[in-house]
């Protein structure tokens, strides 16, 4: 073999490491492609999903009333069973005034209580009775007359009242010229005023007179105001009747 020159044995060097360096840099490409490769990790916008215990325990939380789903049942029972009672407790008549003399009707005459020819005609009702209240009322519109009908004279025009106490009338209606107002106290007590005809008939009412009636026992009494007054009405004169309550 011919000896070789410096010149060729520097190139003769230099190609020999470059072939040597070669599978170094395949090798290194290699290992690159094989890591860049390899999956990214993949993200989800789904809730991870529970577990059984916790699936359990939303359910039963779904299945339970809420406090005021298992109260409002039993205040509604409650409430039921006060009004039934309060309700027993209520008077229970064979008629009741609310549908004999019910608001906004006419339906005929009340005779007299003492057997006389006087009969009271109902031309209107405002009824305010409550069986349950301690006192309560009906007032009449309407005017004096016989048997046969009103008289038709200015004169004879009268409003009428009838007082019930705890349901039951305190006693039939009486008769006064105009039924002005009856007024609520206390669950005992209402005030009561009418007008009266003090002059001639064409002045019309020209008097008023006020007097506090009390509920007691199965009575209305006048306690104060204008007590003579009222009695004159309520007591001196012939009272009207309601109807049979037996």
């Amino acid at each position: 073999m011919p000896a070789m020159t410096p010149r060729c044995l520097r190139r003769f060097s230099a190609v020999a490491l470059l072939t040597a360096a070669m599978p170094l840099a395949l090798s290194a490409c290699g290992a690159q492609e094989d890591s860049s490769s390899s999956p990214e990790p993949v993200f989800s916008s789904q809730a991870p999903a529970e577990d059984e215990s916790s699936g359990g325990n939303d359910t039963a939380s779904a299945a339970a009333p809420s406090p005021s789903e298992s109260t409002d049942g039993g205040d509604e029972t409650t409430t039921q069973q006060q009004e039934k009672g309060k309700d027993s407790e209520c008077m229970e008549l064979p008629n009741d005034p609310r549908k004999v003399y019910a608001s906004g009707t006419a339906p005929g005459r009340m005779p007299a209580d003492d057997g006389s020819d006087f009969n009271y005609w109902i031309a209107d009702i405002e009824n305010s009775y409550d069986p349950c209240a301690t006192i309560s009322w009906i007032i009449f519109r309407g005017s004096m007359g016989d048997v046969n009908g009103p008289a038709g004279t200015g004169a004879s025009i009268a409003d009428g009242i009838a007082f019930y106490v705890n349901g039951a009338p305190a006693k039939d209606m009486s008769v006064f010229d105009k039924v002005e107002s009856v007024t609520s106290v206390s669950d005992t007590e209402v005030d009561f005023t009418w007008g009266e005809r003090s002059r001639s008939t064409a002045e019309g009412i020209t008097a008023h007179h006020t007097v506090r009636l009390r509920a007691q026992d199965d009575s209305l009494e006048p306690v104060s105001g204008e007590v003579e007054e009222f009695n004159k009405m309520w007591v001196d004169l012939p009272s009207y009747q309601l109807g049979t309550y037996d």
